[in-house]
């Protein structure tokens, strides 16, 4: 079952940027792992720190209160969770550089360092603008997308083909560095991976050609996203692997989605709003008309002595669901259109029908 970031921290939903820096605080220097030896505090360790990666970054955040636990896993890893969080920073901003909780920890506890050692790729952010008849029926759009690919000449290597290796000569060709510091625990010494040869221990001596040992270049691409039903404006779809190269992992793009203003449709939710005029002798006696829905025009039947303002239904003619695909409903608002020139004879008929009309009106006061 996915963990719950705001159980985990201690703090309600609707708690501030401050209430959860000053939870996460007292929790990480209470479980610290250079402080507290008992079983299962590392583990307890790992989650305050994932749950606070995620509630610090208010992007991370929303799309975690919007899916919750069980939605946000199912779309970001560990590696996304991670993306971005500097772990020696925000113990640097949290504990006044006390020193001793730096990125070293982080490599052992999770397995990869968010600097130096594990090269990410970056997240790209794209945008894309439909209609809401595109948003209820799903379409697709061809986004064009500039990041960095992995250079082909040296597979990303960053060095000639057939260089010549020579020894890393930060790290000595041990592929670690180590570094002593002064702690309000004591004196630590800690080993971590050589950010220079990321852990080889070896560097080359030719860079490419191509991409000047950078391993990557920038390229131009089309890429096709598919829309679902139903979505939301505002909302991120997730195309895992089409960000910006990265040697331990390719970084995702993000495609916002826009819905354009309707002329016609009024969306609230699910449901959808419109306005139809109605003939006035409809409304008076009667009969069927043509109301527009998502789906194309639909006939309706407009009851005799319809007053001005009622509201009809249509069930399931709304947007669908972007998650259970279940339509919302059509509520169709009938207005009188009252013609604004009309006939000799159709003044001839009204004046008939008011004269009746004020006629019947005597009698119900006698």
């Amino acid at each position: 079952m996915a963990k719950d970031y705001y159980e985990v921290l201690g703090v309600g939903k609707g708690a501030s940027i401050d209430d959860i820096k000053r939870a996460y605080r007292d929790l990480a220097l209470k479980y610290h792992p250079d402080r507290n030896k008992d079983p299962g505090a590392e583990e307890k360790f790992k989650e305050i720190n994932e749950a606070y990666a995620v509630l610090s970054d208010p992007e991370k955040r929303k799309q975690y209160d919007a899916f919750g636990p069980e939605g946000f896993s199912q779309r970001y890893s560990p590696d996304d969770i991670f993306r971005g969080f500097d772990f020696e920073s925000v113990f640097n901003d949290i504990f006044g550089n006390m020193g001793g909780f730096g990125g070293d920890i982080f490599e052992n506890i999770f397995g990869f360092s968010p600097k130096g050692g594990y090269d990410a790729g970056n997240d790209i952010l794209a945008r894309a603008s439909i209609t809401l008849e595109e948003a209820a029926h799903g379409t697709s759009r061809l986004i064009s997308v500039r990041h960095s690919k992995m250079c082909e000449h040296c597979n990303g290597t960053g060095h000639e083909p057939g260089s010549r290796v020579v020894k890393c000569d930060m790290c000595n060709g041990t592929g670690s560095v180590r570094q002593t510091r002064r702690t309000p625990f004591g004196i630590m010494q800690t080993v971590s991976t050589c950010p220079k040869c990321r852990g080889s221990g070896k560097l080359y001596e030719k860079a490419c050609r191509v991409c000047n040992g950078a391993g990557r270049v920038q390229k131009e691409d089309k890429i096709e996203v598919r829309i679902p039903p139903g979505i939301e404006n505002g909302t991120r779809l997730r195309v895992k692997g089409m960000g910006d190269y990265g040697a331990d992992r390719t970084g995702d793009l993000y495609v916002e989605v826009a819905i354009e203003e309707n002329d016609r449709f009024e969306r609230n939710g699910n449901d959808v709003y419109v306005t139809q005029k109605v003939p006035l002798h409809i409304m008076i006696l009667g009969g069927e008309i043509e109301a527009p829905t998502l789906e194309g025009s639909k006939k309706i039947r407009v009851e005799e002595g319809t007053q001005n303002g009622t509201k009809v239904t249509m069930k399931g003619a709304g947007m669908p669901s972007f998650r259970s695909g279940k339509r919302g409903d059509e509520i169709i608002t009938l207005v009188a259109d009252i013609p604004q020139h009309i006939s000799k004879e159709q003044k001839e008929l009204i004046r008939k029908f008011a004269d009746i009309d004020s006629e019947k009106k005597k009698h119900w006061f006698m």
